[in-house]
């Protein structure tokens, strides 16, 4: 099970409690993510899980990142899917830990941890209600045939020099012009995320809640 961060929801008289979990990206760590904690839903349980690698001064890597010869990012399938199944195993040991509302789940990932929400919520159509995908993009090896049975927010900067805006426009938009579901929004910004996409993802939160 993978090492996390909770921030318990402020009230506890539910009989299960919706959570958001927190994916950080390559080189980061739990505390990133976490900080948008105390702007995020009151209601829910904010989980930030820990990547298992460890790359040294406080960063971490859910799965090793190669460039090929065209300056691209790649990365090896068997990693992503290991990942997948890393964080998936951790989400069904928190359910059980800290009581969670297992149809009332979201994930909130940043770059890496963006291409592994896509890629949770494609191959467990169950599992996740919501995600929020922040600079990342949609796997080669996902399955997106099927109308998603999820929510989700995705947003990218049109200067983003680690995952270029190219990559985004090519996987989610197609799926956000094709279902309702999807929303997608582009910045004025590199591979961060700035206060106004910070504000619009918190209002669809908002207006995506159950409770």
């Amino acid at each position: 099970m993978l090492e996390y961060r909770i921030q318990n929801p402020s009230s506890s008289d539910m009989d299960a409690t919706p959570a958001i979990i927190l994916i950080h990206g390559y080189g980061s760590h739990s505390g990133d993510l976490f900080s948008f904690a105390p702007n995020l839903p009151k209601n829910h349980a904010i989980i930030a899980l820990q990547a298992p690698i460890n790359l040294g001064s406080s960063s971490y890597a859910w799965y090793p990142l190669q460039m090929d010869s065209s300056g691209l990012v790649t990365s090896k399938l068997n990693d992503v899917w290991g990942a997948v199944k890393l964080i998936i195993d951790t989400i069904d040991e928190l359910v059980k830990i800290h009581k969670l509302d297992s149809e009332d789940l979201s994930l909130l990932g940043f770059s890496q941890g963006a291409v592994l929400s896509w890629a949770i919520a494609y191959q467990n159509y169950n599992l996740i209600r919501r995600i929020v995908a922040l600079s990342g993009m949609i796997h080669e090896s996902i399955n997106t045939s099927q109308a998603p049975k999820f929510v989700a927010y995705a947003s990218h900067g049109i200067n983003d020099q680690v995952i270029p805006i190219s990559q985004p426009r090519d996987t989610i938009v197609p799926l956000s012009e094709k279902y309702d579901e999807i929303s997608y929004h582009e910045f004025n910004d590199e591979h961060n995320v700035s206060v106004e996409n910070f504000n619009q993802l918190i209002s669809w939160l908002e207006k995506t809640n159950l409770k």
